[in-house]
């Protein structure tokens, strides 16, 4: 056991990645996958179940095993077959309905005006997150075989690779889902009290509780069962639950600060203030020293704890595009500040004032940027994801900005209700099934040898673990259970 476990870890350590352009072709096929699946529903009607599964879950598989040498000729055999069919039908709709439309125009009702919902459920930000999360689930068991090409699974220290990207998308779509309730529960003035101070630091401290606990039996399960670790990830006793747990916390520490200045500025300033201490003094030799790990308990979980506060500042990113994300019409100054006075009047209409769509153009610009900057410049070092440093921090924001924006658009395209029943079903109990993906990972390495696998028998393996989890989102969907941890 003790050797399969060593050949495990050396199976995923040392790593160096791949470019961040193949990233976006292969992680870009779960947007090709949606918009394939919305064009067909709108042309054909109701999809299976076992059609949904295939394109929006099966589809990404296959996009990071047998076919992620060729990510662009799987874009082409998605897109290109239901894009014929939804031109098709909409030209012959079109030419057989233009008199009795022109008809109903005449006869149609005064429109009556009606209050919208401020914060409505939006399918592009459902297939987003439940995507992001299906990828995540099957890369974290498909990294054990060697179906899934080396380039993809975590670099070592410093590069770039699809599952380093995948665990900022998490933190950053999480932030993105907590800003909801902040905008809800906006009153438009903040006024510090040291009561409510420390009320809502203990209420989050109990909210932490469940996940924290999941990082303990997590810690001890591995231990127990001698099951393989990588102790440059996150440290030896840290892992990704206990940043998870760690984030509302500090959230509640920082949260008189965040309610006075914006969002994305405080973000900006965790990262840079981590970047300079991490450089100019001698934090980064401390984290990357292999010869002190076991000075302390803070040396054992080194790259976890301070890799904690690259994580903290993609959060609040996620959060700081809530304002103008998730609401229906546009708030003064929604695009930097939280805010719930509709932009009527012309003066409310500043710069800072935007649509769900032009706000994620504004800022997929402006963080591409700042990232390629960044990138290129030789004041800084190389991204890392085991730093969680200010690079990997741009590198995460940017791409997500991007990618919502590519969700927004189609559905702008393809408008209409095209809602898919497993997406919306993975939504619901993210995390959820972020954790049954992780039991169900755990049990199937020490059930099988997965690096003897053959490609043929990983993919079956792979594609009867995705089902596992779906079937379980889709029966707690259908139960109206929702599992919040």
């Amino acid at each position: 056991m003790s050797s399969l476990k060593h050949l495990k870890q050396q199976f995923v350590a040392g790593l160096t990645g791949g470019s961040i352009e193949e990233i976006y072709n292969v992680t870009g096929i779960a947007l090709s996958a949606y918009l394939s699946y919305r064009m067909l529903k709108k042309t054909i009607g109701d999809l299976s179940i076992g059609y949904d599964f295939i394109q929006n879950v099966l589809a990404i598989l296959v996009a990071i095993t047998v076919y992620s040498n060729n990510p662009t000729y799987l874009h082409s055999f998605i897109v290109i077959p239901s894009l014929f069919m939804y031109l098709l039908n909409y030209y012959v709709d079109n030419n057989d309905d233009d008199d009795q439309k022109s008809k109903s125009k005449s006869k149609s009702k005064p429109k009556t005006q009606e209050v919208a919902e401020f914060l409505p459920k939006k399918q592009f930000i459902t297939a987003y997150r439940a995507q992001m999360l299906i990828i995540t689930n099957l890369a974290i068991l498909a990294v054990d075989f060697r179906i899934f090409p080396r380039r993809f699974a975590k670099v070592e220290t410093w590069g770039t690779s699809m599952m380093d990207l995948g665990v900022g998308s998490f933190v950053f779509s999480m932030g993105l889902a907590n800003s909801r309730q902040l905008v809800k529960n906006y009153t438009g003035s903040y006024k510090f009290n040291v009561g409510n101070y420390l009320v809502n630091i203990k209420r989050n401290v109990i909210k932490s509780i469940p996940i924290l606990l999941l990082g303990v039996i997590r810690l001890v399960s591995v231990k127990q069962l001698d099951y393989q670790e990588h102790e440059s990830e996150y440290g030896i006793h840290w892992n990704f639950f206990m940043t998870l747990g760690f984030l509302p916390i500090f959230l509640a520490i920082l949260d008189p600060l965040l309610n006075l200045v914006p969002r994305f500025l405080i973000a900006g300033a965790i990262s840079i203030g981590y970047e300079i201490v991490l450089n100019k003094f001698g934090l980064l030799q401390f984290i990357l020293s292999n010869e002190n790990r076991m000075d302390s308990i803070i040396t054992m979980n080194k790259e976890g704890i301070f890799s904690f506060l690259g994580y903290l500042a993609i959060f609040i990113f996620g959060q700081s595009f809530g304002s103008f994300v998730l609401t229906s019409y546009e708030t003064k100054n929604n695009l930097i500040t939280i805010s719930k006075t509709k932009a009527i009047k012309k003066k409310d209409r500043t710069l800072f004032t935007v649509s769900t769509t032009r706000g994620l153009v504004i800022a997929s610009i402006f963080y591409q940027l700042v990232f390629y900057v960044v990138n290129n410049s030789t004041y800084f070092a190389s991204i890392s994801r085991r730093l969680a440093n200010f690079p990997y921090v741009l590198w995460v924001v940017s791409y997500n900005a991007t990618f919502l924006l590519g969700y927004d658009l189609v559905d702008k395209i393809v408008p209409g209700n095209q809602t898919s029943a497993i997406l919306e079903s993975i939504n619901n109990n993210g995390l959820f099934i972020f954790l049954l993906g992780n039991l169900l990972t755990g049990l199937i390495n020490m059930s099988i040898n997965t690096l003897e696998a053959t490609d043929t028998i990983s993919f079956v393996v792979l594609i009867l673990y995705s089902l596992v989890w779906t079937g379980v989102s889709l029966w707690l969907n259908k139960k109206k259970i929702y599992i919040k941890l």
